[in-house]
């Protein structure tokens, strides 16, 4: 096996990110899929929150200043993902070697149908070095001005690179749209939306129960979306409860989306 390599990126912080792709990673991992998920926010990074590691004994930034090897900086997560924190320390920061990624990814292409890589916000050095290493790349926003903006930078930077952008989830939508933001993004970025997910009360007690929220509540309206956006990308067979359809489902079909099939699966 061969892993297929995500790396997804956000143009600002406050969009989401680490929250939908833990959720992502986690459907992936229900579906019986091999995954490795790395946390490459160096500095900053989240995902140990969110899987409830914090303080892991080995991380990324040991195995990046070359004083670990990569196999003692994985742990397992819900469903037998498996998962390389990043590391909280400045020291560790400072020593650690980011072109040392690029070796990190070839040992793990073997062990892993799919390898998602939660990449810091913005397009630093260390994001564009990664991008030749990888086969796809998206880009998480939200509907907002702001955002919009910084997620079209980060695609014309990306393509400069000659690296093609797969798509776009937009993230934290309003199920009425009253101002059309949705199609508005997808006019302005001139990208594929891959997933639309709606604003959903239930993130923020999944995040301070430290349990993604495909698990604690995977028929929630977000959970439904992600799991959805797992569906097309492993080409995994999806049914939605077509009783819990309402409003936002609705309103998507309006716009284009198919959110009853697996139209457009790998």
């Amino acid at each position: 096996m061969s892993a297929e390599i995500y790396l997804i990126l956000s143009g600002k912080g406050g969009v989401g990110k680490t929250t939908v792709f833990s959720n992502l990673a986690t459907s992936i991992a229900m579906s019986g899929k091999e995954i490795i998920v790395i946390d490459a926010d160096l500095a900053m990074p989240n995902l140990g929150l969110v899987f409830g590691m914090i303080d892991a004994p080995i991380t990324i930034h040991d195995v990046l200043a070359g004083s670990e090897p990569i196999e003692k900086a994985i742990y397992e997560g819900p469903h037998g993902l498996k998962f390389i924190p990043g590391g909280e320390s400045i020291e560790g920061y400072q020593a650690a070697d980011p072109s040392r990624m690029i070796d990190v990814l070839d040992n793990l292409k073997e062990k892993a149908d799919y390898i998602l890589i939660d990449a810091p916000v913005g397009l630093n050095e260390d994001v564009v070095l990664l991008l030749p290493e990888v086969d796809h790349v998206i880009i998480i926003s939200t509907p907002d001005l702001i955002s919009t903006a910084d997620a079209l930078r980060m695609r014309l930077i990306a393509e400069s690179t000659d690296m093609v952008i797969d798509g776009a989830i937009l993230n934290r939508t309003n199920v009425h749209d009253e101002n059309g933001a949705i199609e508005s993004f997808g006019k302005t970025m001139e990208l594929k939306i891959l997933a639309v997910i709606p604003d959903d009360i239930n993130v923020h007690k999944a995040a301070l129960d430290q349990i993604p929220l495909v698990i604690s509540n995977p028929d929630s309206p977000a959970s439904i979306a992600i799991r959805k956006l797992a569906a097309q990308l492993t080409g995994v067979e999806f049914i939605p409860d077509t009783r819990k359809s309402g409003i936002f489902q609705k309103i998507l079909g309006t716009l284009g989306f198919n959110v009853n099939s697996n139209e457009g699966q790998n």
